[in-house]
């Protein structure tokens, strides 16, 4: 808050409402319950080619990693990289397919067919930013974690910024830092701990000892992927859309606080006539 404005201007900057969990949530969920088949089809477009080559990866890695004990660390390492990697380059992706679809629901925006949501995608820019924000994040997990994690929350919106304001690579990955920056936990409930369902489901999925062969592992990973990746993308999106408008109310805010402000100094310049003051009250 900018220390310079009047008691008054801070009531007013503080008067912006803050996006919650609960409400983030109830309408992600609804758009989810409402857009179900059409979210699974999108999924199934984007995830389902992803996530076949990541798990046949993983699952080679990780034979050969039983074989051998001086590779088994790099290729475990490995694998869960290329694992992150996937995830993120899948969610960025889909987060500008689904964007259309929460664009229809929550707002009522027209609808297009998907080849032509497909089709106005800024391609380049979602799989650059995906590769980017992958990288950043791969690296730090790797290195210290702590970083990895933080840089998974300052990145988690990339995709929907890049579709919403129609931003390059940098410009969108400052962007999602900004909008996250001041709502971690949100960001960590409603994205990043939603996204771990995949990798708990598949460890429940391994108790059973029919998933142990690749051709019934590869297609309930990639179903598991749809269904909680549609999720996720949705989440996403919301929290996006949510996030943006915050910021959006907030600066409307502040420029009222200064208009507040400016309108009580300029009362006290003319000395405090009461007919000033009343009228730097109404702005």
């Amino acid at each position: 808050m900018d220390p310079g404005l009047t008691g008054d201007a801070r009531l007013v900057a503080h008067g912006t409402a803050r996006p919650r969990i609960v409400s983030v949530v109830a309408t992600a969920l609804g758009t989810y319950r409402r857009s179900f088949w059409r979210i699974v089809l999108a999924a199934v477009v984007v995830f389902a080619p992803i996530d076949l080559v990541v798990t046949l990866a993983t699952s080679m890695a990780t034979a050969y990693a039983e074989r051998s004990d001086v590779l088994s660390m790099f290729l475990w390492t490995s694998g869960t990289a290329l694992g992150i990697a996937g995830t993120m380059l899948g969610l960025v992706f889909f987060a500008g397919v689904v964007d259309r679809i929460v664009a229809v629901d929550q707002k009522g925006e027209e609808d297009l067919p998907l080849g032509d949501v497909l089709r106005g995608l800024p391609t380049g820019r979602l799989v650059a930013a995906s590769i980017l924000s992958a990288a950043i994040v791969v690296v730090g997990l790797l290195l210290f974690l702590i970083p990895g994690f933080l840089f998974m929350v300052l990145f988690a919106i990339v995709g929907p910024v890049i579709v919403i304001e129609d931003l390059g690579v940098r410009r969108a990955l400052r962007r999602s830092a900004q909008l996250t920056k001041r709502h971690a936990l949100l960001v960590i409930v409603t994205v990043l701990i939603p996204t771990t369902l995949d990798e708990e489901l598949s460890s429940w999925f391994e108790r059973f000892a029919w998933i142990e062969h690749v051709w019934v592992r590869v297609p309930v990973d990639v179903c598991s992927t749809i269904i909680v990746g549609g999720l996720v993308g949705v989440l996403e999106v919301t929290l996006a859309h949510a996030l943006i408008a915050d910021h959006r109310r907030r600066r409307e805010a502040l420029a009222g606080a200064h208009a507040v402000g400016a309108g009580a100094t300029q009362g006290q310049d003319d000395g405090g006539s009461p007919a000033v003051a009343d009228q730097a009250a109404e702005r």
